[in-house]
């Protein structure tokens, strides 16, 4: 009877193991890109205490452990600031990708009208807010990030401020500061050039076996392999 029991729960046990492992192969995307997130945020930190110390050395000014520093303005904002930028440009890739074409590219509809149609047709089936959640929950990511990079890049201006002893200003004020804007536009800038230095290259440029270019032997005319 031990020996049957012992059998089956070894059984179950492989089943799990076996469930586990194909549970990470399905999901090995965003689980990556998730570890690589946390190994960039963690150097993040790292980096920036160390930074954030010695401009607090310069002037004269006590330093903080890398607790404290993970309360400050000086990391929240650098992780908002980058975050609010990539999330627009997605957004903008997404919506924009609606309307617009770009002949040969990987990542544009196709350009035939039949295709066009036929999928507004069967989209037209769902709810609206189902037809454009995607657009939906990344423009409100993007929102939310804005509004944290208003609110920590306030803070990390004040702190700035306070070292020089300098008065500190409201958060709706630093909205009107070209220190908020310069930040947001830089971040900005960068991922906007980005995605159409991607499009163009994804017409005359490969990479076989990624989803995110065309077959191989396909010719610069054909327009993203999935569209058809």
């Amino acid at each position: 009877m031990t020996t049957k029991n012992s059998i089956s729960g070894s059984a179950r046990g492989k089943r799990e193991s076996a469930k586990q492992l194909r549970w990470v192969r399905e999901h090995g995307l965003s689980l990556s890109f998730t570890a690589l997130f946390l190994v960039c945020v963690t150097g993040q930190s790292i980096a920036g205490h160390t930074s954030y110390n010695a401009e607090l050395a310069a002037h004269g000014i006590h330093q903080i452990s890398y607790e404290a520093y993970l309360d400050t303005g000086n990391f929240l904002d650098g992780i908002f600031v980058n975050w609010q930028a990539a999330l627009l440009q997605l957004t903008c890739l997404v919506l924009l990708g609606t309307r617009l074409r770009e002949k040969g590219a990987a990542h544009s509809l196709t350009t035939r009208k039949s295709a066009e149609r036929r999928r507004k047709r069967d989209g037209m089936r769902r709810p609206w807010v189902y037809r454009n959640s995607l657009t939906l929950a990344l423009g409100g990511l993007f929102i939310l990030c804005l509004a944290a990079h208003l609110i920590f890049g306030a803070m990390d201006y004040n702190e700035q401020m306070r070292m020089v002893g300098k008065p500190a200003i409201s958060t709706l004020a630093f909205g009107a500061n070209s220190t908020f804007w310069f930040t947001t536009l830089q971040t900005s800038e960068a991922g906007f050039a980005a995605i159409a230095i991607y499009v163009v290259f994804s017409i005359y440029l490969r990479q076989q076996g990624s989803p995110e270019s065309k077959p191989v032997d396909s010719s610069n005319e054909v327009t993203g392999k999935t569209n058809h």
